[in-house]
């Protein structure tokens, strides 16, 4: 059975470091005046204010918080990745009328039956939160049960049908209250300063405890010495260091801390043997003497029964970075690698119901529905061109993988295009009406151009281009959520021309047609459309197959996780007071207009077009070099919407928010099309003249049997790089499409 280990505390949200919280350090921060000050400023302010919840928010950041679920942070810093579990869960309960009264309903006996430690109001004073003891898992011994399975046994236990889902990561913060909020408290249980585990620990430290199975180990002696799956022990020991914001090593007054922190993590990849922890991790300077107690100390420490988070981390960069010996980088950068940034609040509260690892989706999703929304917004871009918030998107998963999450969260944005487009469709049906009532009179009624602009996209070219000419500049919405919709009207032979429309909305640029039937639509008109669809990985490969229209690479990409044999993703409903926040976003967002100015967005966007163009020459890949301009055109208006949401200030988040959905976009162009591209590219640079610098017509330069250094020289006389990463690439891609062949290190033979 486990026991509660200590849990931690901090001075503040982004203040401090996090340390144990001792009973007394306990009783010091629920006594302190101060924060019993910042709790009655709160409980002053008017609910109903505009501004209420930016008050209080910022009153709540001033206030010391505990951290219930992690007793140890291995680099000082508050993240979960290097979290040791106390043994606590917490459970928010939000929109509580009345705490004091739903607290005096609650039999005490179910508290103490059900290891409830703690039951305490919120800073906010309209919310339960309590503490509880985790439980052993029912699935493997030894270990503690998911969070999220002790927040569900106390919910049932208590009768609360709902409490905040996501609050489950090791890293969750709860603001410290005053003494008077506390309304039960359990300080034996609370503060059992025990080792996780009941078992007495064992007299030798380097030995398991028995109730934990030894994690297999891959360790091996290779001719490069010693390593762990292929990777030399010292590469995982480096990206360890940078993991844990220690990339420059150890100063002198942090080494012991360091070396510590190294040998609890490499410890499970080691064997837990003391000798080869000595051998393979740097001494910093520290002698022998202390370098063995350290690593004692981490060995007789509480052990997982899988490999920590922040060292798969490591190790899965080591492999990945050994893999860009023998292939292209462009297979290296995975979207799914790429950590969300700090949101402007719009987005914090979408994203805010749904599990992390969906977030990144929902903010892909929600471009083209936030650009509908300021489609009077325009803008210069760097090159001077006048561009508005168009957008493209697309979310694939497989079957029955959750891809309708994004439905409730669209609606609540698509509010005031919903309403408008209501009025439209009474117009137009009177029209209609009015139109069928005089058949056979002269005197017609008048179009009213009536103009709905959420349509789907089942929708016929001569309607969609009336309704862009009625729109009059404003953008169309097609929301398509099963993308072989579109697959069908591909084939029912309009496909052409809906390809050619997509592709010029993108840049606004002009389509029209002209019929001598009076039946038939005739307009030519700026294309402004936006577009958002849903499908599985193989209706996205029969929707986009022709790389060369262009179209492509012009999407947002969003690949789901994948969630085969996982437990079904909990997306908990938004509360009445978030439904309305985000509907005012969205009608704030529908109001904007105007030409707005925001150079630094650019700055950032040509900062990181220049990186990606150095990568792309490094990696002498056309198909880097292509799709760097689209994804660096998108960053740019994710950035200049995200200007917008911050209230037409350049800050941190916007400048964070443009670089992240540049390069996720370009993360996921490259995963998804980037091999298919590359040879695209260079099968049409094949049939230009060599003087071009076509990759293949390099080879029919060289000799039948040539060198390393001979392919160098070439490069180098033609003014291409000779960079050790894009000579491997080059042959490397010769070599995977059978051009050549390797002789012995150094010398290749060419084939055909």
């Amino acid at each position: 059975m486990f026991k509660v280990d200590m849990f931690c505390y901090q001075e503040g949200v982004s203040k401090g470091a996090p340390k144990p919280c001792t009973k007394e350090i306990w009783d010091q921060l629920t006594d302190s005046p101060a924060v019993k000050n910042i709790c009655d400023q709160i409980a002053a302010l008017d609910t109903a204010a505009e501004d209420y919840n930016d008050r209080k928010q910022a009153l709540k950041k001033k206030l010391p918080i505990i951290i219930p679920h992690a007793s140890f942070f291995a680099n000082n810093k508050r993240v979960s990745a290097d979290a040791q579990p106390s043994g606590l869960a917490m459970l928010d309960v939000d929109h509580v009328p009345n705490p004091r009264e739903w607290f005096e309903t609650i039999d005490r006996q179910l508290l103490i039956d059900n290891n409830i430690y703690l039951v305490a109001i919120t800073a906010s004073g309209h919310g339960i939160r309590i503490l509880a003891k985790r439980g052993e898992s029912k699935l493997c011994r030894g270990v503690l049960e998911p969070i999220r399975e002790t927040q569900m046994h106390i919910a049932n236990a208590l009768n609360i049908d709902e409490y905040d889902t996501v609050t489950k990561d090791l890293a969750r913060a709860s603001y410290v209250v005053p003494r008077s909020y506390v309304l039960y408290e359990d300080r034996e249980g609370l503060f059992n300063e025990s080792a996780l585990y009941a078992d007495e620990t064992p007299k030798n430290l380097l030995a398991l405890p028995a109730h934990v199975e030894e994690p297999a180990s891959d360790a091996e002696l290779t001719d490069e010495g010693l390593s762990y799956r292929g990777i030399p022990y010292g590469e995982i020991v480096e990206q360890l260091l940078i993991s844990t914001g220690n990339g420059g090593g150890a100063e002198v007054g942090e080494r012991n801390t360091v070396y510590f922190s190294l040998a609890n993590y490499m410890r499970y990849i080691c064997d837990f043997d003391p000798a080869l922890l000595l051998r393979i991790l740097p001494d910093f300077g520290l002698s022998e003497a202390e370098r063995r107690q350290a690593i004692s100390s981490a060995i007789g420490r509480p052990r997982k029964s899988q490999l920590p988070l922040v060292l798969q981390s490591a190790i899965a960069v080591c492999e990945r970075e050994q893999m860009a010996n023998d292939k292209s980088q462009t297979t290296n950068a995975k979207s799914i690698d790429l950590a969300l940034p700090e949101l402007p609040r719009l987005l914090r509260l979408v994203c805010k119901r749904l599990p992390e690892e969906y977030r990144p989706a929902m903010v892909i999703a929600s471009l083209p529905i936030l650009g509908t929304l300021a489609t009077r917004i325009r803008f210069e871009y760097l090159d001077r061109q006048e561009q508005s918030l168009s957008f493209f998107s697309c979310i694939t998963a497989p079957a029955a993988s959750g891809k309708s999450f994004i439905r409730k969260p669209l609606d609540l944005l698509l509010t005031p295009i919903n309403e408008q487009d209501a009025i439209e469709r009474e117009k137009e049906q009177a029209y209609k009406d009015k139109l069928r009532a005089s058949k056979n009179s002269k005197n017609q009624p008048e179009d009213p151009h009536a103009c709905p602009r959420n349509n789907g996209v089942a929708i016929s070219i001569a309607k969609l281009l009336q309704l862009l000419t009625y729109a009059e500049g404003k953008h169309l919405i097609g929301i398509g959520e099963e993308m072989d919709t579109l697959v069908k009207s591909e084939r029912a032979g309009v496909w052409s021309q809906k390809s050619d429309i997509y592709r010029l909305a993108f840049d606004n640029a002009e389509y029209g047609q002209a019929y001598m039937s009076d039946a038939s639509f005739n307009a030519h008109i700026k294309v402004y459309y936006n577009l958002l669809l849903t499908g599985t990985p193989n209706s996205m490969k029969r929707f986009f197959r022709d790389l060369e229209n262009g179209l492509a690479t012009r999407v947002c990409f969003a690949q789901l996780p994948d969630t085969s044999f996982t437990e079904i993703p909990v997306f908990a409903p938004y509360t009445e007071a978030e439904r309305a926040e985000i509907i005012r976003w969205a009608r704030q967002l529908d109001a904007e207009q105007g030409t707005i100015v925001c150079p630094q967005v650019g700055t950032v966007i040509a900062d990181w077009l220049e990186c990606k163009r150095q990568q792309a020459i490094d990696a002498d890949s056309h198909a880097m070099d292509t799709l760097r301009r689209r994804a660096g055109v998108i960053g740019f208006r994710a950035g200049m919407l995200c200007y917008l949401l911050e209230n037409r200030k350049f800050t941190k988040t916007v400048a964070q928010f443009a670089e992240w959905v540049a390069e996720y976009i370009f993360r996921n162009q490259m995963e998804l099309w980037g091999e298919q591209m590359e040879q695209e590219l260079c099968g049409a640079l094949d049939v230009m003249s060599g003087e071009r610098g076509a990759a293949s017509s390099l080879l029919d330069l060289l000799p039948t049997e040539f060198t390393t250094a001979e392919l160098i020289k070439l490069r180098a006389r033609k003014g291409q790089s000779v960079s050790s990463n894009s000579i491997k690439v080059l042959l490397h891609r010769w070599k995977t499409h059978g051009r050549i062949d390797k002789l012995s290190d150094g010398h290749w033979k060419r084939l055909g």
